[in-house]
């Protein structure tokens, strides 16, 4: 199994212009609008971030953008 971090996930996401967060020790995560600083969708429930591959946090990270800015195209990856 490939270690995820938080470094990782953040240059996964980094062409969303998203930026990764997780609060260690609550059980959650989420990303935040690097332009506005934002929280952009809603929260994602995991306590270790292994729980997820590399790519489910990108989907993650597309469908958070996605519920922030309901401009983007479908087809955002």
């Amino acid at each position: 199994m490939k270690t995820i971090t938080s470094a990782k996930i953040n240059r996964a996401i980094k062409h969303l212009d998203l930026e990764f967060v997780h609060a260690r020790g609550s059980g959650y995560s989420y990303f935040l609008d690097r332009e506005t600083g934002d929280q952009a969708g809603d929260s994602v429930q995991v306590c270790y971030l292994h729980q997820l591959s590399l790519e489910r946090w990108v989907q993650e990270a597309v469908e958070a953008l996605r519920a922030y800015r309901s401009d983007l195209p479908h087809n955002l990856s």
